[in-house]
């Protein structure tokens, strides 16, 4: 019997778990506004996308200042979250997320059921047909649209700015010695002169990051833009669906390249139970 496996989602984490379903000869539809993800923030994946992802290329990830004055400018007083310059400063492998999602989106676009689930009239009847009809459903959507009892349950989150761009070129650091930007380079800064907190450049393509009370000027064609960056969350609601990506499970510390290898293991569970 063939497994049938709805996707809530068609961002990164969405098209690289319909694309584990599909590798996995399951039936697979996608459910979700069909346009395709700006990815603001994104950088690159950590893992490859078997039959999506091109060659690796190396990618440098350095902290300038204290990681604490970097966690003070993303969260403030939250607490104690652990933030990426405390596990990711390096040269580590790095495969293209743009590329790994192009190539996702060309493949299973035309899978894409177009629903908007923030205007749903009746959410809960939706979800329950679902779970009804397939035999697994991974969502991948923001928690918030899921949940079915928001005023019992907390969604921790912090806004942030995105601008396409970086603002620092005056910096020596960002430039080789041949006076070349330095490309495939993430710069996290706790120094507490710049405003920004992070900047990537991956193949080119260009990123800043500020704090939200932050909000940077910009001219064309530059542009900026609000960003959720979830933290936590208290529900369970539908507990019987599969939440993947940062959104979907609705915490930090998730990666883009996580969906795939998590809905692989799930149909492999799937399937032992189904031919049992």
């Amino acid at each position: 019997m063939t497994l049938r496996v709805a996707v809530l989602g068609c961002g990164p984490a969405g098209m690289f778990a319909a694309h584990a379903v599909q590798e996995a000869e399951a039936d697979v539809v996608i459910f979700s506004k069909n346009r395709k993800s700006f990815m603001r923030g994104a950088q690159y994946l950590h893992r490859p996308i078997p039959g999506l992802s091109g060659d690796p290329f190396q990618v440098d990830y350095e902290l300038w200042g204290e990681v604490e004055g970097y966690r003070q400018k993303v969260y403030g007083d939250m607490g104690d979250v652990l933030v990426s310059p405390e596990t990711l400063v390096g040269r580590a492998d790095a495969w293209d997320i743009r590329e790994a999602y192009d190539a996702a989106w060309d493949r299973y676009s035309r899978r894409v059921i177009d629903i908007d689930f923030a205007t749903l009239g009746d959410p809960g009847s939706f979800y329950e047909q679902l779970g009804l009809n397939y035999d697994l459903v991974i969502s991948t959507i923001p928690a918030p649209l899921l949940c079915q009892r928001n005023t019992q349950h907390e969604f921790a989150s912090q806004k942030v700015w995105v601008t396409e761009g970086l603002k620092s070129y005056n910096d020596p650091e960002f430039f080789t010695p041949g006076g070349e930007l330095r490309d495939n380079l993430v710069v996290c800064s706790g120094d507490p002169d710049d405003w920004w907190y992070r900047q990537s450049r991956i193949h080119g393509w260009e990123n800043t990051e500020f704090p939200h009370d932050k909000k940077p000027r910009v001219a064309e064609p530059f542009k900026v833009h609000e960003v959720v960056k979830p933290l936590s969350t208290t529900c369970d609601c539908h507990p019987e669906f599969i939440r993947l990506g940062r959104y979907g499970k609705w915490t930090k510390g998730v990666l883009s390249d996580d969906a795939f290898y998590e809905t692989a293991r799930q149909l492999v569970g799937l399937e032992q139970e189904v031919s049992v």
